[in-house]
């Protein structure tokens, strides 16, 4: 009888919090909503877009009227682009990541300057490219596994290539970028295992994608279309024989860095395929980071020479405040090659300040450039570039075909 009373009256006290609960602001209508609206914070945490939007300038400073009413007139304006960048990744509930990086741009001085551009660079007005597009995740607490199209970097050197040799670039205006803004990606698969400081990497490359080199119609390339045509290389196909492997093992220890690399692989823009040994270690010593870097290739260029080594030193101080100054000296392709960079911040960080010398030969006889520019955070979303490059020829072919090309050039960019 005891336990009739009981369950009547714990019966009676749902029934009276029942009513109490709908009579209340925070009804069942409410609760659905609440639900849906967590539900649909979960899908936002797991999907996240970002990227930007801008819009880049250039004013060619030093072109001489062209020769020939049939050739382009590159003085003035040269460029009035619209570029948009945009990333999309995706979590999944296993704890892998998927991410696509989709670039696009629209340069308007082949419309507004129609007259004067009586040949339009093949790539140069339009274009849309996926760069980036994979599954990451992990296998195991010390391994992961990355399929599908990316950047792997390899090397020390800011400023020049030595053993990073896996993904081409955008080398459709030479010198106006730097190398961490100019990587293509590439279809790899990549499993890194991780053993104490260690990073040990396996890769196959499935694609065989070549660096965006200038093309005819460009002030970059040469004038003439015979001459343009008989330098271009198309890529190999992409099949299972043609793919490429690579491996690194990689420390990362206290004020020093260790890495070496083996790759196999067709030369960028070449038909020859190469072996590559490198090595590269960098050390840090009270202000200075010391940084070297060397790679042996094989059967670099049977027309050239059979094989290579390319090697590097550089040094970075940055006991600045708020600034530092890097050299490095290279020994690439039999020709010495220099860097020297000096980047300073003001205004709370806001405002940077680079400058950038890049020379070859022993005494810089073969040419090189410099560009000095600024880079201004005008809010947490907004940001501006100002800035200049000069061209010097010299005694290099390549460098005194595009002496001419000095220019300045601004941009402004959204990010979101």
């Amino acid at each position: 009888m005891k336990k009739v009373s009981l369950a009547l009256l714990l019966f009676s006290s749902l029934t009276c919090f029942a009513d109490e609960f709908e009579e209340d602001d925070f009804g069942s209508e409410d609760l659905t909503q609440l639900v849906s609206q967590q539900e649909l914070n979960q899908k936002e945490e797991k999907l996240s877009l970002y990227g930007s939007v801008g819009l880049s300038t250039s004013y060619n400073y030093n072109h001489d009227k062209p020769l020939l009413p049939t050739q382009n007139d590159y003085r003035g304006l040269s460029s009035v682009k619209t570029s948009a960048d945009l990333n999309i990744e995706y979590k999944f509930d296993n704890g892998f990541k998927a991410k696509a990086v989709l670039k696009a741009y629209n340069d308007f001085i082949y419309d507004i300057k129609s007259d004067d551009y009586k040949v339009t660079p093949k790539g140069y007005d339009k274009g849309f490219d996926l760069n980036e597009i994979y599954l990451q995740g992990a296998l195991r607490s010390n391994l992961d596994i990355k399929i599908g199209r990316q950047i792997v970097v390899w090397g020390k050197s800011d400023n020049i290539r030595i053993t990073d040799s896996l993904n081409p670039l955008d080398n459709t205006t030479p010198g106006m970028v730097d190398i961490e803004d100019l990587r293509l990606g590439r279809a790899m698969t990549k499993i890194d295992y991780f053993v104490n400081d260690w990073a040990i990497s396996g890769i196959v490359l499935h694609e065989n994608r070549f660096s965006d080199m200038p093309q005819y119609g460009s002030d970059y390339a040469p004038a003439n279309l015979m001459i343009a045509n008989a330098i271009s290389v198309d890529e190999p196909s992409n099949s299972i024989d043609n793919s490429g492997i690579a491996l690194s093992a990689s420390a990362n220890m206290q004020g020093q860095d260790l890495a070496f690399y083996y790759s196999n692989q067709y030369i960028d823009n070449t038909t020859y395929r190469s072996n590559m040994l490198g090595f590269a270690y960098n050390k840090v010593v009270d202000s200075f980071l010391f940084k070297t870097e060397l790679a042996y290739f094989d059967n670099y260029d049977s027309n050239l020479v059979d094989s290579k080594i390319d090697s590097l030193v550089g040094v970075e101080y940055n006991g600045i405040s708020d600034g530092s100054i890097s050299l490095e000296v290279a020994n690439k392709d039999d020709d010495i090659q220099y860097a020297l960079r000096f980047t300073q911040s003001y205004i709370n960080q806001t405002l940077d300040f680079t400058a950038l010398y890049s020379g070859f030969g022993k005494e810089c006889e073969y040419g090189g450039f410099t560009r000095i520019w600024f880079d201004y955070d005008i809010n947490d979303k907004l940001s501006s570039s100002f800035g200049f490059i000069n061209y010097i020829g010299k005694e290099k072919k390549s460098f005194e075909m595009i002496e001419d090309n000095d220019r300045i050039f601004a941009s402004i960019t959204y990010s979101f």
